[in-house]
């Protein structure tokens, strides 16, 4: 008794996991239902507790249910032309348009500064002044030696004129001596030119670190001179883009000021090469700073407009593989063709293809291509929940009970026991 009992058990346990697994896959129950030897009696029984949507009804036709395997139900959608990624964006960072950082040719004492922290200053203006007496006490003795050397020239050339004994080589030697003179005056004043430190060209400063008195040579920055009527942007694009940039493309900035402001500008370089490790162009492009509101160094979401490319798009769900490469399923006619292609963008919601055997409004599968085969029938799931049947298969008994995950197993079991009672 106890072995019964448990062979019982087994058994019982077994059904009890068929019935589950008939519930949760659709698999198990469109294979019993399509096999021609399943008794008459389980059919209603297994159709119940089937999880198939499109498993054969109960008084189903033998076309629909044993006489022949029934078409798979596919969800499908239209391939539609789509636009490439028209619109690049990036992040940038904004330089002056001119930067110098100004520093002395000379070594000395500072003996005045003309500025202070954020004036504006014109080119040519002078910054700062160094102690420059000795540089002075040159310039004046070379302007002597120069003087006298001028003064020996010309009594020299007016001996000459007279008759006297003086060579050409002695007159030569007093005209060199001359220029040597002008030569050391030169010296000097560009050695007192030197202790004036004056801005090379016109913008803003930055902020002054240095005080009077302060000893400083080549090596010691006195200011930095902003040029920012116009902001060079410098950022980084795809190398996706980099055939479609060009010098003069206009581009659009936004500051992140949190002013809500935008600025227009255009590309004005391109590096020569790509970055090898980020595969990106560095490029340059140019606003201008109207107002004077912006600032270098300042972060700009860039954005640039391209025409694009039109292909055909279809859902990410629809494209398979096989060793050939990518491909879909197209349905003309209640028949499944497959469809060779090549990806070209991928999107969250859609892939971009080229395809010779795919036009846009081509009806391509986007579930149920499992079960697809070349030139095979298929049922498409409309939205309004009916599906359409081919022409090549019986239509539906008007008797025909629904049939669903859910059904009430109490109805399904009734005509099981009057099939059986008979």
């Amino acid at each position: 008794m106890a072995a019964l009992r448990q062979i019982a058990v087994t058994l019982l346990l077994i059904a009890a996991a068929g019935c589950a697994w008939l519930y949760l896959s659709p698999a198990p129950g469109r294979f019993l239902l399509a096999d021609g030897r399943l008794p008459e009696v389980l059919r209603p029984v297994v159709s119940a507790l089937s999880a198939a949507d499109d498993a054969p009804k109960v008084g189903a036709t033998r076309t629909e249910r044993g006489g022949g395997r029934q078409s798979p139900l596919v969800a499908v959608a239209e391939a539609k032309p789509l636009v490439t990624r028209d619109r690049l964006r990036a992040i940038g960072s904004g330089e002056a348009e001119r930067t110098v950082a100004v520093r002395p040719d000379a070594t000395g004492i500072i003996k005045s500064l003309a500025f202070r922290s954020g004036d504006a200053v014109e080119a040519g203006a002078t910054l700062a002044l160094l102690q420059d007496d000795a540089e002075r006490i040159a310039v004046d003795r070379a302007r002597i030696a120069l003087a006298t050397a001028e003064d020996q020239l010309r009594r020299y050339e007016t001996l000459a004129t007279t008759g006297a004994s003086i060579t050409s080589v002695q007159l030569e030697e007093v005209r060199r001596a001359r220029d040597a003179a002008a030569l050391d005056l030169r010296s000097a004043e560009v050695a007192l030119a030197k202790r004036s430190i004056m801005a090379p060209i016109g913008g803003h400063v930055g902020l002054l670190n240095l005080e009077v008195g302060a000893l400083v040579d080549g090596s010691t920055l006195i200011a930095t001179v902003d040029d920012r009527s116009k902001l060079r942007i410098l950022f980084d694009a795809p190398e996706a883009f980099a055939a479609q940039l060009a010098v003069g493309h206009p581009i659009t900035a936004i500051p992140a000021t949190r002013s809500g402001d935008t600025y227009q500008g255009v590309i004005t370089a391109l590096d020569s090469r790509l970055d090898q490790a980020s595969r990106t162009l560095r490029a340059e492009a140019t606003i201008d700073n109207e107002g004077d509101r912006l600032r270098p160094g300042l972060s700009f979401s860039i954005e640039i407009g391209f025409e694009g490319q039109s292909f055909i798009a279809v859902d990410p769900l629809a494209v398979q593989w096989e060793r050939t490469g990518p491909f879909v399923w197209v349905v003309e006619n209640d028949k499944t063709r497959k469809a060779s292609i090549a990806i070209i963008e991928r999107n969250v919601d859609s892939v971009l293809v080229a395809s010779d055997t795919l036009e846009a409004g081509d009806t391509v599968v986007t579930e149920g291509v499992q079960l697809l085969r070349e030139g095979g029938s298929v049922r498409v799931r409309q939205n309004t929940g009916v599906d359409t049947v081919p022409s090549s298969q019986d239509p539906p008994t008007a008797e025909t009970p629904p049939t669903g995950r859910r059904a009430d197993a109490g109805a399904a079991l009734m005509p099981a026991a009057t099939a059986a009672a008979q």
